[in-house]
């Protein structure tokens, strides 16, 4: 395999025939990925859209050792058609912005490379957003649209599930660095684990993108763009919600005076996502949804203090332990809804605690 470097792109790509001089273009590094070397290649040609190169590697930049196969790039290759042509069957979002997907500009299975649209060189990260107080309920709104839509279109499709079946990054991804790793650090959560493990083998409905998240998203005045779709697959749409939601109530949790502006951007989320859901499915399956979306947010919770990769800006040992609180609740005590999980966020935070 080719190891693509900045210095080495140009040639790469006078090899792959996609320009004739190294002049044609300027290559920088993108930083914030763990597990991918990613390149912004820019033309000096205006005409021609920026690209971004994406190369997967196999160890990933974390404290602790982490390694997944390289060819989790070619499942992300798969996502990104499958996510396009979902969201093509969809009417755009009311309002401002859109909502949408990079387009694969460029492959070489070969050597675990593509190329995608780049985004807008205004758009910023949705995380940093957060991080600095910049709270707009519409971007969550797009977001809990665009999983909807994304979850709804693929509900059943077993076209979808027989390209993206396997869960074999997935798991090396996600459930074991997170799941499994919560129950090593804490013996006690065993079984509450193994239960949230066995739910996401046994209720496998639709495409999972598996890394929904602030960091995978890019914002601008115009577009919600998302990223990072190597750990998409075939199964239960409750770790996505989790996952994501976690984002949003850890920043909640800390946000102090500001906990009611945060708390919206999950009302948002919630609200929008479950318009698009309620096309595909009862009153029933929805309750289950969100029953089962709970689970894998204390699940998330935990994690995001005791997994493989916690959360960086969250320092504080009491917020930590407020994080950790939370997180088991929601993993142990069947909290069967959102809002019963605001109420323990509320509880913790009463100054009685």
């Amino acid at each position: 395999m080719y190891l693509l470097e900045v210095d080495s792109t140009p040639d790469y790509l006078v090899g792959q025939q996609v320009i004739s001089e190294v002049s044609e273009v300027q290559v920088s590094l993108l930083t914030g990925g763990v597990s991918n070397r990613v390149i912004l290649v820019e033309f000096e040609d205006a005409q021609r859209p920026n690209w971004v190169i994406k190369q997967a590697r196999d160890r990933l930049a974390v404290e602790q050792e982490w390694l997944c196969s390289v060819e989790r790039v070619l499942r992300e290759m798969d996502m990104l058609q499958i996510c396009n042509q979902l969201i093509g069957t969809s009417s755009a979002l009311a309002g401002q912005r859109r909502a949408v997907v990079p387009e694969i500009l460029f492959e070489d299975r070969e050597n675990y490379v593509y190329a995608m649209t780049a985004a807008d060189s205004d758009s910023r990260v949705w995380k940093q957003d957060l991080l600095a107080g910049h709270v707009d309920r519409q971007v969550a709104e797009c977001c809990g649209w665009l999983l909807g839509v994304l979850h709804s279109q693929s509900w059943g499709a077993d076209s979808v599930r027989q390209r993206i079946a396997s869960t074999e990054f997935f798991d090396d991804l996600r459930l074991d660095p997170y799941y499994r790793q919560v129950a090593r650090v804490h013996s006690e959560l065993e079984d509450p684990v193994a239960k949230l493990l066995q739910s996401n083998l046994e209720n496998r409905h639709c495409l999972v993108h598996g890394d929904f998240s602030p960091k995978n998203i890019l914002v601008n005045d115009r577009a919600v763009v998302l990223l990072d779709f190597e750990v998409g697959h075939y199964g239960d749409p409750a770790f996505d919600l989790g996952f994501f939601l976690t984002h949003l109530h850890i920043k909640t949790l800390i946000s102090g005076n500001r906990f009611d502006d945060y708390a919206a951007l999950i009302d948002g989320f919630w609200g929008a996502y479950k318009t698009q859901m309620m096309t595909v499915l009862d009153t029933s399956e929805m309750l289950a949804l969100e029953c089962r979306a709970c689970l894998n947010l204390g699940g998330c919770l935990l994690a995001r203090v005791d997994g493989k990769s916690p959360v960086e800006y969250l320092t504080d040992a009491s917020q930590q332990e407020l994080v950790r609180r939370v997180g088991w609740q929601a993993l142990t005590e069947n909290k069967n809804s959102l809002a019963v999980v605001r109420e323990s966020m509320l509880a913790e935070l009463s100054p009685e605690n």
